[in-house]
């Protein structure tokens, strides 16, 4: 039997928004102080395993997620890819307060029904192959050892949609909240099983389900 290689998926941790405001792919959104602790607390979890490099989304928010972990773990190198960066869909949402999405971005509702219908949208199979690319990444630079990436919420439930066989439109029926992280076991380059861990399971405060949406965020 292949040797079990332990990865970690991570959703970045919540946002600094005062206005609720679809950020997407924005400038100038940052951690919170929810949202620096929740980074600390997965950092505490992880503490421990032999993670040798932390692949992240560009943007600012998994970035600073990102920096946060690798102190934990002994500072290994945290590396940009854009495979792991947020859903294209998201650049017609941003800019827009939460409340206003239905009506002012009224394909949302056709997004929300079938994700990745719209020309400016992104398929859940092709998301989720870009976050699997960057996990194999991970899998052939450090084989033995463990690795977190670190994406954000539609990308992350893509991935996990297509691993548990869901259609997809199931890309929103499932959550992976800000701070929460998957356990991912792999037999070689096989995915044999896949764990969602919660903030609030590994000491991080939850951030509450919030307004139409907020999964592009």
């Amino acid at each position: 039997m292949p040797p079990i290689h332990r990865l970690y998926l991570v959703r970045h941790c919540d946002v600094a928004n005062p206005n609720r405001t679809l950020y997407g792919f924005l400038p100038g959104f940052g951690l919170s102080t929810r949202g620096i602790a929740q980074a600390e607390a997965i950092g505490r979890y992880l503490e421990g395993q032999p993670v040798r490099m932390i692949r992240t989304s560009p943007l600012q928010r998994a970035q600073q997620t990102a920096a946060i972990i690798a102190r934990h773990l002994g500072s290994p190198p945290v590396v940009a890819d854009d495979d792991l960066l947020e859903a294209r869909f998201s650049r017609y949402l941003q800019g827009i307060p939460y409340a206003q999405i239905p009506w002012r971005r009224p394909l949302w509702w056709v997004h929300m029904l079938m994700p990745g219908l719209l020309r400016r949208d992104e398929t859940v199979g092709a998301m989720a192959a870009r976050v699997q690319r960057s996990l194999e990444r991970l899998l052939d630079e450090h084989p033995g050892e463990a690795g977190v990436c670190v994406s954000h919420g539609d990308p992350i439930q893509a991935f996990w949609i297509r691993h548990l066989g869901r259609p997809a439109w199931a890309l929103h029926r499932i959550q992976c909240a800000k701070g929460g992280l998957l356990v991912l076991d792999y037999e070689g380059r096989r995915l044999s099983r896949l764990t969602y861990v919660p903030p609030e399971a590994h000491g991080a405060p939850a951030v509450p389900s919030s307004a139409p949406g907020t999964a592009h965020v």
